[in-house]
C-alpha cells in the first residue's frame, strides 16, 4: 500500500459510539469507510443508508472484502477476542474498543497473532491523545513539582442509560467495571507514571441486585506512587463526573473530566518552574498567590533542601467543548495508527502492548476483589 492510498475502513458494531466514530472518521483524509456490520439487521441497514456503505450481519463477509484494510471493532467486550483474531486472520489491521480482551490470556494471544500477521491491533485509548494529558505527562517527567507521591481517581459515572438487563451488568459479557471501564485509567496512569501493580481491590454490589456498581483498587507504580482508583456507576446523567487529584512533593495537580477538559495546579515553585509550567500549559492562567523572600526561599521537604520563590495557582482549559475534544482525540489516535501502517519507523502513542498491560491490571484487580 502506498502512502497516498486511502485506507478502507470496516466497522463492526453499530451502536451510538460506532455512529460517533464513523462521523468523526468522515472528516479525515487518508481514510474512508467502506462497510459496516452488526447482528441487528435493521440497525446495520440504517447505518449503511446514512453513510452510503455496504451492510452485513455476518462480519466474515465484510472481512472477505479486498477494499477493507482496517477494522474498527465496537462491540461488547466478550466478542473482542473472536472478532480480532478473525480480522487478523483475514489480513486486516484492527482498532479495538476497550478492553482488548476479557482475560490476560486472551489478550496475549491477540497481541501475538497481530505480530505474526504483521498487522496492528491496538485499543482505542483516546485519553492519551489529549492536550491536558500531554501537559500532565510533561510536568511529571520534568519533575517541576517533584515526585508524584499519590493520586486519587474518582470516576462517578452516570447509569441512567444502563437498564437492569443491559449487557454492561453481565460480567460474562462485559467482564465487570475493572475490565470494561477501568482499563482506560489503568492505561492512563501507566502513561503518566510507568508500570504499576494492583496491590488490593474491592467491589460493592447494589442492594437487592447482583449488579456490581462500585469498585476500587490501589495500584503501586514503579516510581513508588500510590494511585487509588474508584469507579462508581451510580449517578444520574446530569451528575456524571470524573476527577484526578495528584499529590506531588511541591504541590497538587487536579484534572477534571473523563475526557480531560481542565487542569488546575496549586504549587510552590521557583521562577524557572513557573516559566516551565506556563510553557507546558500554553494559554493557561497563572496567578501568584504568595511570594517568598529571603530565608523563606530555602525550605526542607522530604529530607531535601528546596528552593522556591512563589506559590502559584494555574488554570488550564484549552478547549471547553467535550464532544469536540473527544472527536479530536479519536481522529488523532486513528491518524497515529494510519501513519504507522504506512511507515513502520513511526513511533505510536498507543501500541498493542498497552491494551495487553491494561487487561493484566484489570484482571489482577478482579481476582484480588474476589478474595475479599
Amino acid at each position: 500500500m502506498s502512502d497516498e492510498k486511502s485506507l478502507g475502513l470496516g466497522l463492526i458494531g453499530c451502536g451510538a459510539f460506532g455512529l460517533f466514530c464513523l462521523d468523526t472518521y468522515s472528516k479525515m483524509d487518508g481514510l474512508h469507510a467502506v462497510a459496516v456490520s452488526d447482528v441487528r439487521r435493521d440497525v446495520v441497514n440504517d447505518f449503511a443508508k446514512e453513510f452510503h456503505l455496504a451492510a452485513y450481519t455476518d462480519p466474515t463477509e465484510m472481512l472477505a472484502r479486498d477494499d477493507v484494510n482496517l477494522i474498527h471493532i465496537a462491540t461488547p467486550p466478550s466478542t473482542h477476542h473472536k472478532l480480532v483474531l478473525a480480522a487478523l486472520q483475514a489480513g486486516k489491521h484492527v482498532l479495538c474498543e476497550k478492553p482488548l480482551a476479557m482475560t490476560a490470556a486472551e489478550a496475549r494471544e491477540m497481541v501475538e497473532a497481530a505480530g505474526k500477521a504483521d498487522r496492528i491491533a491496538p485499543v482505542n485509548f483516546v485519553l492519551r491523545y489529549n492536550k491536558i494529558t500531554h501537559a500532565v505527562k510533561r510536568i511529571i517527567d520534568a519533575g517541576v513539582l517533584g515526585s508524584v507521591l499519590s493520586s486519587r481517581l474518582t470516576n462517578s459515572a452516570g447509569d441512567s442509560g444502563l437498564h437492569p438487563e443491559h449487557w454492561f451488568w453481565d460480567k460474562k459479557l462485559s467482564g465487570g467495571i475493572f475490565i470494561e471501564h477501568g482499563v482506560h485509567f489503568f492505561d492512563l496512569y501507566h502513561h503518566w507514571l510507568g508500570d504499576g501493580k494492583v496491590i488490593c481491590a474491592h467491589t460493592e454490589t447494589r442492594p437487592g441486585t447482583s449488579q456490581e456498581d462500585r469498585v476500587s483498587c490501589t495500584v503501586r507504580h514503579e516510581n513508588g506512587t500510590l494511585v487509588n482508583h474508584y469507579h462508581g456507576f451510580d449517578q444520574i446523567t446530569h451528575m456524571d463526573r470524573t476527577n484526578h487529584h495528584m499529590v506531588c512533593e511541591m504541590g497538587d495537580i487536579w484534572v477534571d473530566g473523563w475526557i480531560p477538559l481542565q487542569l488546575t495546579i496549586d504549587a510552590a515553585v521557583d521562577d524557572e518552574g513557573a516559566e516551565r509550567l506556563a510553557d507546558y500549559c500554553a494559554t493557561s492562567d497563572i496567578r501568584v498567590v504568595e511570594e517568598y523572600e529571603h530565608e523563606q526561599r530555602q525550605v526542607m521537604g522530604r529530607g531535601e533542601m528546596r528552593y522556591v520563590t512563589k506559590r502559584i495557582r494555574l488554570y488550564y482549559c484549552p478547549e471547553e467543548d467535550k464532544q469536540f475534544v473527544y472527536a479530536q482525540s479519536v481522529r488523532d489516535l486513528m491518524a497515529d495508527q494510519a501513519v504507522y501502517i504506512r511507515d513502520r519507523s513511526h513511533v505510536r502513542t498507543v501500541t498493542e502492548a498497552n491494551g495487553f498491560q491494561a487487561v493484566i491490571q484489570a484482571e489482577t484487580a478482579v481476582k484480588l476483589a474476589e478474595k475479599q
